[in-house]
Order: structure tokens, then sequence, then C-alpha cells
């Protein structure tokens, strides 16, 4: 009983952050379902609970979906997921994981003291046509970032980082944020579940344990969708702060226990 109520309740959390956020379901529910469930199944449980809150959040701000962006991303992507996946053998990862939650920390403190100053935000950028006043700029600039994300999926299944900081940086409306990085994530998502199906880390256990937590998960995609038009431009952009401190803080500590 306590197993399933752990489960519903990480689902909840993890549906309700993503929906709000369009990022950060396994930063919440992951340490609570590695307590009760262990490394292996908590991974496989997220792996097929992550890919389906995904497309419902995708589906959920599909009208903010900017193709060229989502493009820009996923080219650089696809290229850097094999070269981090060459990289997690030949590379140190404690020391670049930890310079990577020292360089989140570094963003989120940096915004949190312009926004203590009350330095203006910039507008974001609602009108997609905008993205073309200086195309190759931002052609390069997603690819590079979308190389970024994929060379940490690759290599650390920590793709996340570098396209939150570049939306947070564009200051896209929220529902281009999330709907962007829906499909970001559902690609690489779809590539580690299949994956975890092929290797046995996804198996008949693991579906049980999914099926306990989808009420959980109905709960959290429910609230989230009632609380978003609560929601304005300054709090979605503090919100998002926050959350990359705490992911950066993660980062830093997961870094330390690496071996």
């Amino acid at each position: 009983m306590m197993t399933f109520l752990a489960v519903a309740a990480a689902f909840a959390l993890g549906a309700f952050v993503q929906t709000i956020a369009g990022f950060g379901s396994a930063l919440v529910a992951m340490p609570i379902l590695t307590q009760f469930l262990g490394v292996q199944a908590a991974a496989g449980v997220m792996s097929i609970v992550g890919a389906t809150v995904i497309v419902v959040v995708l589906f959920q701000n599909r009208r903010g979906l900017r193709w060229r962006e989502a493009g820009r991303l996923l080219c650089g992507t696809v290229v850097g997921i094999p070269v981090g996946a060459w990289a997690l053998t030949s590379l140190p990862a404690a020391p670049v994981v930890g310079l990577l939650g020292v360089l989140l920390i570094a963003y989120a403190l940096h915004g949190v003291r312009a926004v203590l100053r009350g330095v203006p935000e910039a507008e974001p950028a609602d009108n997609p046509s905008q993205d073309a006043e200086n195309p190759w700029r931002d052609r390069i600039t997603g690819a590079v970032v979308g190389f970024c994300a994929g060379l940490l999926g690759g290599a650390y299944a920590t793709d996340g980082p570098p396209l939150v900081m570049y939306g947070a940086h564009r200051r896209w409306p929220k529902e281009t944020f999330r709907a962007v990085l829906q499909a970001c994530f559902l690609v690489d998502g779809l590539l580690i579940l299949a994956m975890y199906s092929g290797n046995g880390v996804v198996n008949a256990g693991v579906v049980v344990y999914c099926l306990y937590g989808v009420p959980g998960m109905l709960l959290g995609l429910a609230a989230g969708t009632l609380l978003d038009p609560r929601i304005n431009r300054g709090r979605f952009h503090r919100l998002l702060l926050g959350l990359l401190f705490l992911l950066g803080a993660g980062l830093l500590a997961r870094a330390l226990f690496m071996e």
C-alpha cells in the first residue's frame, strides 16, 4: 500500500511540474521512485511515464509549437547523441556534470539578481516571424544548443539543461517554451524507452508500477492544467529560474557521488 501511494504521489508531482514548467518531472519524481523501487525499476518507470506526460503536454501546447525552432534543436540533438555515447567512455563524468550544475546555478542566480534589481524583462518573441531577423545566427545557435543537449543526453542522460536555458533566454511565451521542449524531449524519450525495452529495464513489473501511478499522473495533469491560467509571464520566468537552480543543485550532488 505504501509503495502504491508513493508511486502515485511521484507521478502526481512529476506530471504537475511538467505541465506547468515544461520540464522537471524526473527532478521531482525520481528521488521518490528510487527510494521505493530501486534505481533500475525507477528508471524504467520514469521512461514510460515521462514519455506519456510529454505527449500530453505537447498536445496541450501544440498551438505554440514552432517547427523551425524545434527542427534546429533536433538536428543538433540527433548529431550530438552518438557523440555523447562515445564521450561516455572517453571523458570523466563527474567534472562535466558538476560544471553543468555550476553553470545552471550561476544562470539562475543571475536571473534572480535581475528580478530583485527590477530590471525590465525582455518582451517575449510572440511572433514567429521574428526568427527571420537573424536567420543564420538563429540556425547556428539552435543547432549548437541541440548538439550540446544531445551530447549530454547521450553521455549522461541529461539533455534538458541546455534546452531549458536556451528557451528561457529566448523569452518564448510559455506555450511555445513547453511545446518546443516537449518535441525535443519526446524524441530523446522514445529512444531511451526503446533502449530500456531492449535491455530488460522495462519489464512486466515496471508496467505494473506504472499502472499503480496512473491515478496520480491524471491528478497531476489536471491540477497543472487548472493552475496554468493563473501563471503570467513574470511568474513563469521566476518558476523557471527556481527549477533551474534546483536542477543545478541536483547535478552538483550527482557529480559528488560519481565514481
